[in-house]
């Protein structure tokens, strides 16, 4: 069902324009910066990488050497929507985007002697959002080419999280990933913008908007190394060695138990934030 509207509204997206005679239509491309809450996301990476600091503080025959971990917040945000004018005030849109944000291995590197052999640890993870989104808009004239406009939007947004851990040894070129985790859900997406546009002509205009979105996605299913299908989950689990309550984000079959247990509910990647984009307008 949920593909279903999604190829739905991608379909509508390239024929719209043949029901649409006697109006004005145009085409808008975008890009800019998406921040992202990700609280949960970021609290795993967060404790992963003081989790390690601290088994290696901890064990004598370890030592941290170096490493500060990394947070995701910025994403890249990539728009095309179609867009009906009925009247210069009001207009209806129908969109597809994309939006990203990602810390690679080097991003999250930390490196730990380990008996005078150099170790190297590492948390690569991704989180993608494929929002289609049907937005009204409110337009206030300015001058002729000149205009303020508000839009509000809901639709759904197909979201993806992948996480994993990496080591190997500092002579090594290659990451050896004896954890990974691979899933994806779909939710309810919202958004609010603010935006200016300027026409060049009748053919050819550009725009920059924010927008406030809201998108807190749970319900995660997917696949993780050993290839068990199961539930993303958030947990906190009582590292013995390191003495502290570390976060985790993993899939798993079944709900994680026991007294080093705590804090156990399904994942939650929240995409709400705010979004900075310019774009071009382009009638059709």
């Amino acid at each position: 069902m949920k593909k279903t509207l999604i190829f739905a509204a991608l379909g509508a997206l390239l024929f719209l324009p043949a029901f649409s005679r006697g109006l004005d239509v145009q085409m808008r491309l975008s890009s800019g910066l998406w921040r992202m809450d990700l609280a949960e996301v970021n609290t795993a990476l967060a404790d992963w990488n003081e989790g390690m600091k601290r088994t290696a503080d901890v064990d004598p025959g370890m030592e941290f050497v170096s490493g500060t971990g990394g947070q995701l917040h910025l994403g890249v945000d990539f728009e095309a929507e179609l867009v009906l004018s009925f009247s210069r005030w009001i207009k209806l849109g129908l969109s597809a985007g994309f939006a990203q944000s990602s810390l690679d291995e080097e991003a999250t590197l930390i490196t730990i002697d380990q008996g005078g052999i150099l170790y190297e640890y590492a948390r690569p993870t991704k989180v993608s959002a494929f929002p289609v989104m049907a937005s009204g808009y409110f337009n206030l004239p300015l001058t002729r080419k000149l205009n303020v406009y508000l839009r509000a939007g809901a639709g759904w947004v197909q979201a993806r999280y992948v996480s994993r851990e990496a080591q190997k040894k500092g002579t090594e070129t290659r990451f050896a990933y004896p954890v990974y985790d691979n899933t994806q859900a779909g939710r309810l997406t919202y958004l609010g913008g603010l935006g200016l546009s300027y026409s060049f002509d009748q053919s050819l205009g550009f725009f920059i908007e924010a927008a406030a979105k809201f998108a807190r996605v749970d319900g995660f299913s997917g696949e993780n190394k050993p290839g068990e299908k199961g539930i993303l989950y958030f947990y906190e689990e009582d590292a013995a060695q390191s003495g502290v309550w570390e976060s985790k984000m993993h899939v798993l079959p079944e709900a994680p138990t026991g007294q080093n247990i705590r804090n156990v509910h399904e994942a939650v990647v929240d995409f709400g934030g705010y979004s900075i984009k310019i774009g071009v307008l382009l009638k059709l």
